[in-house]
Formats: C-alpha cells, sequence, structure tokens
C-alpha cells in the first residue's frame, strides 16, 4: 500500500474514529438513563426475552409512601430500595437526590459539554496515535537510505537496500541499488584502468630503454673509433638506424592506441566486399611473410558487403599475423564465412598457441608472451590491444580461441551492410 493511500485512510479515521466512539458513548448512556415516563421489564430496556415480566414502574419516595401499603422493603443502597409487594409486582424506589442527579445528567445542557471535551480527548489520543503510526512508516525507509548512503560513503560498495514495502519509497531504494551498482562497475574500471596506465608506462620503459640503449652503445662505439674500418661504420649506422625505426613504431603504436583509447581517431569507412579484399590482402602479404617463415593461406571465401576502414583493417591483419610468426607458426589460414547477418573472419596458425590464463589477456595492454618480451624488437605489445579497438570501432568483435591440434585462433566478426 502507497503512502498516499495510507495518508488518506488516516485522515479518514482521524474524523469517523473520534465521532463514533462519541456517538456510541452517547447513546449508550441516553439507552442506560431512565425518565420519568421511561419503564423497563425485568431491569432491561427493549429486550424481547423479557416481554412476560411485571412491570416496574419507577418513582420516588414521596410517590411510595402514599401508594405502598403493603409488602416489604429492600434497601439495596441508601439510595434505592426495592418494593415487593403482596400482588407480587416489584418497584424500584429512588431517593428524590438520586432521582434529580439523574436527570441532571440527562439534561443536554450539562451532558453536551462533557460530550464535546470527550470528543476532544479521543480525537487527539486518535491523532497522536495515528501519526506516529505514520511517522514511524516514513522514517523507517529515509533510515535505511541513510544508512545506505553512510555505507557507500565509507566505501562498502557491495552494501544494497532490502526494502519490500510496495509504496514509494521502493522505487528510490531500487534507483538506489541499481547507482550503487553503477558506482562500484565505475570504480572497478577506474581500477583496471589505473592498472592498464602503468603497465603502459612500464611497458613503454622497457621498450624504449632496449633500442636507446643499443643506440647509445653504437653512438659510443663510432665516437671512441671502435669501428675502424668503413664496413664497420656502415653496420654500425645501420644497427643504428634499424633502432631508431623501432623506436618510431614504439612511438607511433602508442600514438595510435591513445587516439582510438579517447575517441580522436579518424575512421574512412567505406562499403566493399571483404571476400576480395582479403584475397588481395593475402596475396600482397605472401612475399614478405614467406620471408619471415610463415606461410600464409585462404582456406575458404565468401562474398560479403561490411562498412570497413580498409587501412585500418589490413594493419589489424598485419597485427594478428606477426603475432603469429612471434609465437613460432610457420602456417596461418584464414578463411571467410556468412553467418546470419555477420561476416565471420578466421585466422588460424599452428604456433605454440597460449596458456587459458593469456587466453583471456590476449587483448590486453603490453600482455605478451615470454618470447615477445625478452626480444621486444618482435612487437609493441599494443597490436592486439589496437585491433580490438579499431574492431569495435566497425561495430564487430574479435576474440582468441586454442585451436584443439595447436595454435591460436583469432576470429573476427562484422556486421554484414544492409544500406543501398
Amino acid at each position: 500500500m502507497t503512502i498516499k493511500r495510507r495518508l488518506l485512510i488516516t485522515n479518514i479515521l482521524m474524523i469517523l474514529f473520534p465521532v463514533i466512539i462519541t456517538a456510541v458513548t452517547y447513546l449508550g448512556v441516553r439507552s442506560i438513563i431512565i425518565g420519568d415516563d421511561a419503564q423497563t421489564r425485568g431491569g432491561l430496556l427493549g429486550e424481547d426475552r423479557f416481554d412476560g415480566a411485571p412491570s416496574i414502574p419507577v418513582l420516588n419516595f414521596a410517590e411510595a409512601d402514599s401508594i405502598f401499603q403493603m409488602g416489604d422493603f429492600v434497601h439495596i443502597t441508601s439510595e434505592i430500595s426495592l418494593y415487593h409487594s403482596a400482588l407480587g409486582d416489584y418497584v424500584i424506589v429512588l431517593s428524590d437526590i438520586y432521582r434529580q442527579n439523574i436527570h441532571d445528567f440527562h439534561n443536554p445542557r450539562l451532558f453536551l459539554p462533557v460530550a464535546i471535551i470527550y470528543l476532544l480527548i479521543v480525537v487527539v489520543l486518535a491523532n497522536i496515535l495515528l501519526a506516529k503510526h505514520i511517522t514511524r512508516r516514513i522514517t523507517t525507509p529515509i533510515n535505511i537510505l541513510s544508512n545506505g548512503v553512510q555505507e557507500i560513503s565509507e566505501g562498502n560498495l557491495t552494501h544494497r537496500i532490502k526494502y519490500s514495502e510496495g509504496d514509494e519509497f521502493d522505487a528510490v531504494c531500487k534507483d538506489f541499488n541499481e547507482m550503487a551498482t553503477r558506482l562500484h562497475e565505475m570504480v572497478q574500471q577506474r581500477q583496471a584502468d589505473e592498472q592498464s596506465r602503468k603497465e603502459l608506462i612500464a611497458g613503454i620503459s622497457h621498450d624504449l630503454r632496449t633500442p636507446l640503449t643499443s643506440v647509445k652503445a653504437y653512438i659510443e662505439g663510432l665516437r671512441k673509433g671502435i669501428a675502424t674500418t668503413p664496413e664497420m661504420q656502415e653496420k654500425y649506422l645501420a644497427t643504428i638506424q634499424n633502432k631508431t625505426e623501432d623506436i618510431e613504431y614504439i612511438i607511433n603504436q602508442l600514438f595510435t592506441f591513445s587516439k582510438m583509447d579517447i575517441g580522436e581517431f579518424p575512421l574512412n569507412l567505406e562499403v566493399v566486399d571483404i571476400g576480395g579484399e582479403l584475397c588481395k590482402i593475402v596475396a600482397g602479404f605472401t612475399d614478405e611473410y614467406n620471408q619471415a617463415g610463415l606461410s600464409v593461406t585462404m582456406t575458404e571465401n565468401t562474398e560479403a558487403n561490411v562498412l570497413v576502414d580498409m587501412v585500418q583493417f589490413r594493419n589489424v591483419l598485419q597485427n594478428i599475423l606477426g603475432n603469429s610468426v612471434k609465437y613460432g607458426g610457420d602456417m596461418a589460414e584464414i578463411s571467410c564465412q556468412n553467418q546470419g547477418d555477420n561476416v565471420v573472419i578466421a585466422i588460424k596458425d599452428n604456433g605454440s598457441g597460449v596458456t587459458d590464463e593469456m587466453l583471456s589477456k590476449m587483448f590486453d595492454v603490453f600482455v605478451r608472451g615470454d618470447a615477445s618480451r625478452n626480444n621486444p624488437a618482435e612487437g609493441s605489445g599494443l597490436g592486439l590491444a589496437i585491433s580490438e579497438k579499431i574492431i569495435k570501432r566497425l561495430g564487430g568483435t574479435i576474440h582468441a580461441e586454442n585451436v584443439a591440434d595447436g595454435g591460436l585462433a583469432i576470429i573476427i566478426t562484422l556486421p554484414l551492410h544492409k544500406g543501398v
């Protein structure tokens, strides 16, 4: 029951309850007051079961002196007597003072002030009781909410309010719990982002330190004349150039990731037949990856129009195939299939695969296997993280699976383009 309805019922009761009590009391008093002409049967007025009882008139002592000549008087109190005549009739005899008191009480001019005072007392008591009840119904959920806010402010983000009285506070408590849930998720996400930033800084520091150390060492060798022949000098300079390119690649990857992370990386979207484009990409990659010891082939293909940025999608494939090279794969198979409203692209290699723990972290920043971590030139640790952000920007999904007979599979799902 809602609080609004409770208040309505309470107001009605606050009005009717005192009136009913007063009316019942007044009628009850009137029913027991005996007037000048009142007669009762068997001592009770209006009871059908006393219809055959003898009449008992009400008289005062003065009337009794002239009427009753025979019979016995029984004095019940000093003011009331009972006379039993020889004929068997009973007569109640009241003293003049007692009879006058009854008439005075029956007088409306005296009864009305008493009734009003009584009514006021009943109204006040009823209001106090009902107001206390309503106050408790309101303050209880407010105290529950206050306690919930206190728990949240003290850092207990798992605290939830339990309230099910079916009134307006139900919605408030539900909203409070939803707010606490979202706040908890935001704090967890913030902690995860903070951890990612720490890993990013550590990874960048590690990856930049190694090539910079090499550059510094080779420059020092040139300055000290260690490279005494033109061939050695050329070798030193080539190494410095390669290490510089490694540093540039890491910085570019970091720049790309940062732009995507804050949503300021523009995509040049176009509708393409992804199956045909995959064939072109694989053909262009064949010689490059053959030199790296990886054979890339298309095993299954289909025509499917999707909305993509082909430059960034090509970078995604390069990141995935480069990952296959790092983990010892010598063969990669690419398939493209229609599945309902999506196209599914799978890139499978026969490398060493990864552990189940690593599988769930494949697309986190700076998560790499031991082999690539020991050799930063093999990758920046941002490739798959960037790939995930690109695919999500394209409205798709990407995840990794271990292949049953060894190796790793990266599964990309993109929505089919249904435009004209």
